[in-house]
């Protein structure tokens, strides 16, 4: 099997895309070519990610469909070492309990809602050199990336952190989420792919 992808797909100066662009909602394409071009652009995520000021960032939210994303969940807290990492093709196993956590997304920005996760799981990955990697995270015990990670796995799924949201939870970030579907209006003179419930 080949990559459905050349490596210029891979754009050479990624940006931050919003709600509703239409590319958060596909199920992004697994990756099967690792090489330069690939790890060029993960270091130009982690970029983006950093020039955002979060902790993590999936390539749907820089306009490509490509499941991979980058993480680096120690970096905003004080005294941490940095641990920055990139996960291709990550698949969660083993999930147990479930833990409720408060949650921002840099492509739905000034929107924050406590969600619901899994608390404990077994997840597995590729690195950018094509590695096999797998780690168990708990959350209950303190392991901040477990959350980090299934919000942005989920945005490989075309999943969005709000899709989570009760419909109270929901109608208090509406106006919010209309702002930002006029901003993409303005921006493309498109309507996207806005929340329909």
């Amino acid at each position: 099997m080949t990559d459905t992808a050349s490596p210029a797909s891979y754009p050479t100066h990624p940006a931050l895309v919003c709600y509703p662009a239409p590319v958060l909602r596909r199920k992004a394409e697994p990756v099967t070519v690792f090489d330069e071009d690939l790890r060029a652009f993960c270091a130009r995520m982690f970029a983006v990610m950093e020039a955002e000021k979060g902790v993590g960032l999936a390539a749907p939210q820089v306009g490509v469909s490509r499941r991979i994303f980058v993480t680096d969940h120690a970096r905003k807290k004080d005294g941490e070492k940095p641990d920055p990492r990139v996960w291709v093709n990550p698949v969660i196993e083993s999930p147990e309990g479930v833990t409720t956590y408060e949650e921002g997304c840099l492509s739905f920005p000034a929107i924050y809602a406590k969600v619901k996760r899994h608390d404990r799981f077994t997840i597995r990955w590729l690195d950018e050199y094509g590695r096999e990697r797998s780690e168990r995270l708990d959350v209950g015990a303190g392991q901040f990336l477990g959350i980090v990670v299934q919000h942005e796995l989920d945005h490989l799924d075309g999943i969005v952190f709000i899709d989570h949201l009760t419909p109270v939870q929901l109608g208090l970030c509406r106006r919010r989420l209309r702002d930002l579907e006029a901003d993409y209006r303005k921006a493309t003179g498109k309507t996207g792919s806005p929340i329909r419930r």
